[in-house]
């Protein structure tokens, strides 16, 4: 599709993508790897879900959505989590967000994808509006400080405060005998994504009218075949049963010890396994001597309080916003977060 103006709208080839490599440095300032561009936008699918408009041949601008099976009032459709949304910085305020989106919906309302759901940022200004993007609620970062002695030696740079762990490892035993234990629970590190996940999402899907649908193939992609992080699964069962798991990843010295809670699923009713498996992943975090643990979550949620009664502090929120592309959505009750299982895995901000 071209606009008469020398720019070509069309679905992203295999051979393009040294361009988008590029586009995506110059765009973001920092590089993207071939590995994580083909895990993330190149799966198997029937709809074009990466878009380019090229000029003279050159990509300047890159929109694509992330093709997932999703849950809607416990009917499975095809939703698109948006990503990437990249332009040429001698290309930007020339429309081209609102010009290719619009095309990009237009094909893929076609393929009966049934909403786009995303976290647009500032930079899209009135242009999300304009697009049809509709705003549900907000997502927020929480972060849960583990050894406070070493956040604050660096940010003062007197490291002889880093050595003072005492008030720390105190402050850390007293939040963390908030967690309930429960004797009956088996806790196991997992290495693959096996029939257990899908024991557990045909368990518990009934407890949200809106959710990603969580079994193993999902989970295989998301967290055991990313090449770009490595995540740690913790499979919770009781009785032989698969109860729920938690997900987490620490970036180490290079991340300035910063560990991840990524994801975290249990019945909705099922406080026992929630405080279990949270337990477990902030008991290995502190054993791997991360700095701080950070999490994603829905202000007013059972989790978001949680999280807050175990010290973790509020921090930068997104909104959660969607593109209706069926008819007759349910837009009302999707603006309810109790309605949701959502987590920043749903996303690509973990």
């Amino acid at each position: 599709m071209a606009d008469g103006g020398g720019i070509t709208v069309r679905p992203c080839r295999a051979d393009d993508e040294r361009g988008v490599l590029e586009l995506f440095q110059r765009s973001f300032g920092r590089p993207l790897s071939a590995e994580h561009w083909r895990w993330k936008l190149l799966r198997p699918s029937t709809i074009e879900n990466a878009w380019l408009a090229t000029s003279e041949n050159k990509p300047i601008f890159h929109y694509a959505g992330i093709p997932t099976r999703f849950l809607l009032a416990q009917a499975p459709v095809d939703m698109m989590v948006s990503v990437d949304t990249m332009t040429a910085p001698e290309f930007r305020r020339r429309g081209l967000l609102t010009q290719v989106a619009a095309q990009v919906y237009a094909a893929w309302r076609a393929a009966q994808v049934a909403f786009v759901i995303g976290l647009p940022n500032q930079q899209w200004g009135s242009r999300a509006a304009a697009l049809g993007w509709e705003r549900l609620f907000p997502l927020q970062w929480l972060v849960r400080p583990l050894r406070p002695e070493a956040i604050l030696a660096r940010r003062l740079n007197l490291p002889v405060l880093a050595r003072v762990a005492a008030p720390g490892r105190l402050w850390n035993r007293f939040l963390d005998r908030r967690l309930r234990s429960d004797h009956g629970l088996q806790l196991m590190a997992i290495g693959n994504a096996d029939q257990a996940f899908d024991q557990l999402w045909q368990r518990c899907k009934s407890d949200w009218m809106f959710s990603t649908v969580r079994d193993s193939a999902w989970i295989d992609w998301r967290f055991f075949s990313a090449p770009s992080r490595s995540y740690q699964v913790t499979l919770a069962r009781r009785g032989g049963v698969p109860a729920g798991y938690a997900v987490h990843t620490h970036g180490g010295a290079a991340a300035r010890t910063h560990a991840c809670l990524a994801e975290l699923f249990v019945g909705r009713a099922d406080t026992a396994t929630r405080d279990a498996l949270l337990r477990e992943v902030l008991g290995k975090v502190q054993e791997e001597g991360a700095d701080w643990l950070s999490a994603l979550a829905i202000p007013g949620t059972p989790l978001f309080r949680r999280l807050r009664q175990l010290g973790f502090i509020p921090q930068q929120a997104f909104s959660v916003q969607l593109v209706p592309l069926r008819d007759g959505l349910p837009l009302d009750l999707m603006r309810e977060p109790d309605h949701w299982s959502l987590s920043g895995a749903d996303f690509d901000v973990v």
